[in-house]
């Protein structure tokens, strides 16, 4: 089971101003009908009498076909953030908090409206167990040509962004076990910038992620440990060819950059040596004065491929586009089956960078 998400807009002056009031209210309402959930439910249980299987929920399709994979029938999974929709400015109604009243496990992942929901299930449902897969993996921070903004009245966004040293992900993958300790999004430090929360689209951490979600389902639904574990190790090797197949087909492109509007394959970049450049800046569409920059410099590094995705506004993308007399193409950052999606963006990536070549 899935349950679709409205997509925020941002939107200027008094626009803004009323549609952040309109948020605020349904905050206010969903914190309410958390609360009487809180007073009214029984105990939270793994399955229901007529339904054995396990209720779990995730914010992102990636996270669902994940959990599919690993457990299969023997979850229900619901799924918040659909594609279309952005886990950066989310905000659950309140039927959707309601609509997880079922649900006994939940596996979060650090996205930027799990910062300020979270806190609120774990209140006000105790015997909910949630699993915070982003625990303990290093953590990205955004650069100066990745400036990043999350809409959340209780969540603000850091104006200065700092650039990010770390390419841990260049390492041989196969070592992925042996690895340093990772440092999670709680050591964070103060000059560094806001944390990159997409995660998943380096397969590295999407495999570290994969093995703590087993861990966690083995736990609570036993009788099937032996499917889970068997359907890990598949799951694992999969990944591990995908990411020996990304590195091979974009290792003649290592050290080149890419335009992108929002700056979700940072993750991605840094694990087979790229680097993103972001269209949005903070969240809104560039001035003029920084459009009028962003399509020099295009046109000075030969930019043929212009990069966005399905939960963003590609109008500005298109503009770029359209002074460069150069294509559009999508990366996208949600698409639920995972291992076509990435191996998607590697062809994506690796056509752009030879049309730009050929010109």
């Amino acid at each position: 089971m899935t349950m679709y998400a409205g997509h925020v807009l941002r939107n200027a002056g008094h626009l803004e101003r009323r549609h952040s009031v309109r948020r605020g209210m349904r905050l206010r309402l969903a914190a309410a009908c958390l609360g009487g959930m809180a007073a009214l439910s029984a105990p939270w249980v793994t399955a229901s009498a007529d339904d054995k299987s396990l209720n779990v929920a995730v914010s992102i399709p990636p996270l669902h076909w994940m959990v599919q994979k690993l457990a299969g029938d023997y979850v229900d999974i619901t799924t918040l953030v659909t594609p279309g929709n952005s886990p950066d400015t989310y905000d659950p109604t309140p039927r959707q908090v309601a609509a997880l009243s079922s649900v006994s496990l939940y596996l979060g992942i650090g996205v930027p409206f799990e910062q300020v929901w979270l806190p609120r299930l774990e209140q006000n449902h105790p015997q909910m167990q949630v699993a915070h897969l982003e625990e303990g993996i290093k953590t990205r921070y955004f650069g100066a040509g990745e400036a990043h903004h999350h809409d959340h009245d209780e969540h603000e966004g850091h104006d200065e962004h700092e650039g990010n040293d770390e390419h841990e992900g260049h390492a041989d993958h196969g070592e992925h076990e042996g690895h340093e300790a990772h440092v999670g999004h709680d050591e964070h430090e103060e000059g560094q910038g806001e944390a990159d929360p997409h995660l998943w689209l380096d397969p590295e951490r999407m495999m570290k992620m994969i093995e703590r979600t087993s861990d966690v389902l083995e736990a609570r639904i036993p009788e099937h440990a032996d499917d889970i574990k068997a359907n890990e190790q598949q799951l694992l090797a999969s990944l591990d060819a995908l990411d020996n197949e990304i590195r091979q087909q974009l290792a003649p492109y290592q050290g080149r950059n890419f335009m992108i509007f929002h700056p979700s394959f940072g993750y991605f970049a840094d694990r087979y040596q790229l680097e993103q450049h972001a269209i949005e800046t903070s969240g809104r569409e560039p001035t003029p004065r920084e459009m009028a920059e962003l399509i020099e410099r295009a046109k000075q590094e030969k930019i043929g491929t212009i990069f966005v995705s399905g939960q963003f506004s590609q109008t500005a993308a298109k503009r770029i586009a359209s002074s460069l007399n150069a294509k559009v193409a999508v990366l996208d950052p949600l698409a639920e089956d995972y291992i076509d999606n990435l191996r998607q963006a590697s062809l994506a990536l690796s056509k752009g960078f030879e049309l730009t070549d050929s010109q």
